[in-house]
């Protein structure tokens, strides 16, 4: 027999029940010659400090999560890039009830995923069929993924953490002439972001009452 195999996974999601399914679909996987071992976080903040003590193979990560005050993550999204960043060969698994397709696009662009489903089309089987094949022949992508990145494949626009730090700090109200020491730009930078923000998401009038909309409604903020 050959040598026994292990797996840690860590699996990230504030919904503590969500948490308790996925634990308990992956407790019954199976794989020739490997053990898993599941651990969990409830927050981007316990889980960056996990993963750098924890050496795991896998992360399982949702998107959203509510922001504290003083946290260098503002979503899954902002966690899974540091992620990829710092510790490359780490595989991530992104799970989202998320179906914006140019937030999606942007998630593919700025983590690039091993893995990628959403929420709304989990089985125990498609999970179990999603880390069977990530663990053996990444990528996988859901059907209905697939089929919302294929409707935005055109879009080349992404945005990216300094993006969402704008957009998170306005929706705090934040002024923009206070946004240069939040974001760490010149406020012409800002100014030239805010543009293209609005250029990206459509958005014609003055303000920022419609930006923030758009942004809600694809679920940045």
């Amino acid at each position: 027999m050959g040598n026994i195999k292990e797996i840690k996974i860590l699996m990230v999601d504030d919904h503590h029940m969500i948490l308790e399914g996925y634990e308990n679909v992956l407790s019954r996987l199976t794989l020739k010659d490997i053990n898993f071992n599941i651990d969990t976080a409830e927050n981007c903040e316990l889980a960056w400090e996990k993963i750098r003590l924890g050496n795991y193979h896998i992360v399982m990560l949702d998107i959203n999560f509510p922001v504290s005050e003083g946290s260098k993550f503002l979503s899954g999204e902002d966690l899974g890039t540091k992620i990829k960043q710092d510790y490359p060969a780490m595989k991530v698994i992104v799970l989202t009830v998320l179906e914006d397709s140019f937030r999606l696009h942007s998630i593919l662009n700025n983590i690039n995923p091993e893995g990628f489903l959403l929420k709304g089309e989990v089985t125990a089987k498609k999970l179990i069929e999603c880390l069977e094949t990530v663990i053996t022949s990444p990528p996988y992508y859901g059907s209905r993924i697939s089929k919302l990145l294929h409707s935005h494949a055109t879009n080349k626009f992404s945005l990216d953490k300094t993006d969402r730090i704008i957009l998170y700090q306005l929706s705090l109200g934040t002024k923009t002439k206070d946004l240069p020491q939040k974001a760490n730009l010149s406020l012409r930078a800002v100014e030239d972001r805010k543009k293209k923000l609005k250029e990206i998401f459509g958005v014609k009038s003055e303000g920022n009452n419609s930006l923030l909309e758009k942004a809600r409604n694809s679920g940045y903020i």
